[in-house]
């Protein structure tokens, strides 16, 4: 077949350019249609691929909490069979900078559990997104089914994050054991009767407290019991209006002032509590080294499994550092929140977001987690009108008889604060300095970097 200068020959009839592209045109169309109706069905099988960042691993049969994550996900995976659910484990003390970095190069997950004390820094860089077009048609009843305030997990008037279970983080455990061989037969009640167990329990290798400060953690336990000693006194760490350090006035002072008499004047605590992490501090109240810790609820699921400790744990509220006559308010902040981070895929993971805070996933987290649902409603069901709830429900009842706003996630500068606080606790408790002198600077160094 030969071409001539204006078209095709076929068959002895010339055919121009216009109609061979008009119909080399329709059977590109034609093939293209046939190869898209082939390929739709493997398109729509294909499950959405949902990254989940935890620092708990659904394989560690050890904890209670990681075994009742694997349930719930479990159950997730049933109900959303075009979801390919892929859980991701990483370090807790990591997940906020792993968070950060990751939003940054455009490789975060899906949906991540994260601190709640860094949703405002979260937000302000643009990690995370805001979920208000996923809650903007919810009725008032369905705001208001939550244990904590609405507002607690808001930035700028938006909401960042739904909490992932609750619990009060400022709760005193004790070993009963070695407070019944120090003469204390019920947990005290009054600083003046915790510092007193506090250093009668001390002897040997056994310490009567342990507050850890170290920076490895991110001074993470004192973190979480030390706003509630602040609100007694009618004060705080920061001046949440202004943004100005308040750590270092009166209040501050009498309670590191405490903190150094514990160690240098009562002798119930050791100096290298300064250089302590929580971990560390666990470990010693779990092997019977330490008589009494703070920390939060989800450590009872946890501990009272332990065969070391059965029989010997139990848990108080923290005393009262300015008025011994009133429970301390309990402290929500430092536990963990759900949040979706930018470039997520939004309608699976909201579809994630919801069912974790769902009364079905909830009751699951409750029964063998033995973590405290976030929502009313949840306490409707059944278990927690058994036994096996009564210490649950003692968490609650708690929580809401002596609430308080968790004042330390709204804080802007939280990660200098931490560093600037742990510098001075390490002079005060390390090295025996003026305490008013130790944070006054660390005021100084927190305000030049507002």
């Amino acid at each position: 077949m030969v071409a001539d200068a204006k078209g095709f020959k076929n068959g002895g009839r010339s055919i121009s350019r216009r109609e061979t592209l008009k119909r080399l045109g329709g059977t590109a169309v034609g093939l293209l249609g046939i190869l898209e109706a082939r390929r739709a069905p493997a398109a729509a099988s294909r499950p959405i691929q949902l990254r989940y960042w935890t620092w708990q691993n659904s394989a560690d049969v050890q904890n209670p909490r990681a075994v009742a994550q694997a349930e719930f996900l479990a159950l997730f995976r049933k109900k959303n069979p075009d979801i390919e659910l892929i859980e991701e484990v990483v370090p807790w003390q990591q997940l906020f900078q792993q968070l950060l970095q990751a939003s940054a190069a455009n490789r975060a997950p899906d949906v991540s559990k994260v601190l709640d004390w860094y949703t405002v820094p979260l937000a302000e860089a643009g990690a995370i997104l805001p979920l208000d077009e996923f809650t903007q048609s919810w009725s008032a009843e369905r705001r208001n089914d939550y244990v904590y305030s609405w507002d607690d997990t808001t930035v700028g008037g938006k909401k960042y994050a739904f909490r992932h279970a609750i619990r009060p983080t400022n709760l005193m455990y004790y070993r009963t054991d070695l407070f019944a061989e120090a003469g204390f037969k019920t947990p005290p009640k009054t600083l003046k009767d915790f510092t007193a167990a506090a250093k009668a329990s001390t002897r040997g290798q056994v310490w009567g407290f342990v507050q850890p400060f170290s920076k490895a953690d991110a001074l993470n336990k004192f973190m979480a019991v030390a706003p509630p000693m602040y609100w007694v006194f009618g004060s705080d760490l920061v001046d949440l209006k202004t943004g100005k350090p308040t750590f270092h006035l009166e209040a501050g002072q009498k309670i590191f002032q405490w903190h150094q008499d514990m160690v240098y004047v009562h002798k119930a605590c050791p100096p290298g509590e300064a250089s302590m992490d929580s971990d560390t501090v666990n470990n010693m109240f779990m092997s019977g080294t330490v008589a009494a810790t703070f920390d939060h609820s989800s450590k009872w699921p946890e501990w009272i499994k332990r065969e070391a400790l059965q029989g010997r744990l139990d848990t108080a509220g923290m005393p009262n550092f300015a008025d011994e006559s009133k429970p301390t308010p309990a402290n929500t902040a430092n536990s963990w929140i759900l949040v979706m981070p930018k470039g997520a895929k939004k309608e699976a993971a909201w579809r994630l977001i919801e069912f974790l805070q769902s009364n079905e996933s909830e009751i699951i987290d409750a029964k063998i987690g033995g973590e405290l649902p976030t929502r009313k409603s949840t306490l409707k069901d059944p278990f927690f009108q058994t036994p096996a709830a009564g210490k649950m429900l003692s968490f609650l009842n708690y929580l809401m008889e002596s609430p308080h706003p968790a004042t330390s996630t709204k804080i802007k500068k939280l990660e200098v604060l931490k560093d600037v606080l742990a510098d001075a606790a390490q002079q005060i408790v390390a090295n025996k300095a003026d305490v008013k002198s130790a944070l006054t600077v660390a005021a100084q160094k927190y305000d030049a970097q507002l």
